[in-house]
């Protein structure tokens, strides 16, 4: 790689996780000297990538102005394939969405219903744009279970029937026709969102933890997002915390998520009801949210609500002592509990973890919108395209 090709693509990076910077910026971020900086800089502009405002009036000072990507360059597109709906947006890229389209998982008895519905999203959003298909450049897509990234391939969703070894990368840029696609699991792609919505300041390092129909995780540290080597890295849903605990969908038993996911929950108001507790809680009809409604007001609710929350905190706990994170940010349904599942994550992980290694442990519920993770697939397939394009073009010059 030459040295020029290299310093485009570090500003680009920069660029990509703060989203707005000025010249200054990227020359102390970088620690590469400003003339070098300022020719890269300029000859980005040049090729129509970024976008620099002009400085207006006649007392600017020395205040640089800023520098974002170029709204018109090139498009993207993100899928957010969940286990109850699929969501798709398409964006600049500066992320801001400029279409949206969704659909419900009303039937999904196997491979051939999954891809009808992501279909029908893709065409939804290819219609809303009309002629300006052609810009967009490739499709990001967020996957609810297991990734081969490399390959593009779906692996294994344990909770979505047929939705495995199946080469979505290849299934997405022939359904689409554009050239390029980028498979991610959901937790890693919520873990990104979560670490750089942070910016200009994000953590150190941020454990991320997905808790709805599946439980999943994602691990961040200085902005290098953690990959296993055989794609089966930070899945904290199939951590066994209760060794004779009930079977999960993943064939082991006592795992997380066969004790607090949702079909999880549902077992365990199944027993209080068979056990004649008095309670609100119903199998029939059965959502994640409606538990976490009736814990606030209906007593077996309360206490199961409490018993969870307590196996979740066991399961971060092993977490906060192989990874020590400088922030844990909590998603999904489940946090509807609100402050039963933050307040017993902080008043348990102190009394589980290492003396000091929970002290200073910032615990967040996520604020993010439910078109988050589709932006964020297509956001991590921006990064891929740009350094990748730039990368040649640097190198034919």
């Amino acid at each position: 790689m030459s040295k020029k090709t290299y310093i485009r693509q570090e500003i680009l990076k920069c660029l990509c996780r703060s989203g707005q910077m000025t010249r200054t910026d990227f020359v102390r971020q970088t620690g590469i000297r400003p003339a070098t900086v300022f020719e890269v800089v300029d000859a980005l502009k040049q090729d129509g990538i970024i976008s620099e405002l002009e400085r207006k009036g006649k007392k600017t000072g020395r205040v640089s102005p800023s520098i974002t990507f170029n709204m018109d360059y090139l498009w993207l597109l993100g899928i957010d394939f969940q286990l109850k709906k699929t969501i798709g947006v398409i964006t600049d890229l500066n992320g801001t969405v400029i279409a949206s389209a969704e659909a419900p998982g009303l039937s999904r008895k196997g491979l051939d219903d999954c891809r009808h519905e992501i279909k029908t999203v893709l065409t939804a959003l290819k219609n809303h744009v009309g002629v300006n298909w052609d810009i967009v450049a490739g499709v990001g897509f967020s996957d609810p279970g297991l990734v081969d990234i490399e390959h593009g391939i779906s692996l294994k969703a344990v909770n979505l029937h047929g939705w495995e070894n199946f080469n979505t990368g290849t299934w997405l840029r022939e359904t689409t026709g554009l050239r390029h696609s980028l498979v991610l699991p959901e937790t890693m792609v919520g873990t990104y969102m979560e670490y750089y919505s942070r910016a200009p300041e994000p953590p150190e390092s941020l454990f991320y933890m997905d808790m709805g129909t599946g439980i999943g995780g994602g691990f961040v540290k200085n902005g290098a997002l953690f990959v296993g080597d055989n794609c089966r890295g930070m899945e904290i849903g199939h951590v066994v915390i209760m060794p004779e605990g009930p079977l999960c969908q993943c064939g082991n038993r006592g795992c997380l998520e066969a004790i607090a996911g949702e079909a999880g929950l549902k077992r365990r108001v199944a027993e209080l009801i068979n056990n004649g507790v008095n309670t609100a809680l119903k199998t029939e009809n059965f959502s994640i949210g409606t538990f976490c409604e009736l814990a606030r007001r209906d007593k077996a609710a309360i206490m199961l609500a409490y018993d969870i929350s307590g196996k979740i905190s066991n399961a971060l706990s092993t977490v906060v002592t192989l990874l020590n994170p400088s922030m844990i940010v909590l998603s999904g349904e489940l946090t509807g509990l609100g402050n039963i599942l933050t307040d017993t994550i902080k008043r348990e992980l102190p009394l589980r973890c290492m003396p000091g290694a929970a002290d200073k442990l910032a615990i967040e519920i996520s604020a993010l919108d439910e078109y988050a993770t589709a932006r964020g697939a297509a956001l991590m397939l921006r990064e891929k395209i740009l350094l990748e394009q730039t990368g040649k073009n640097a190198d034919k010059d």
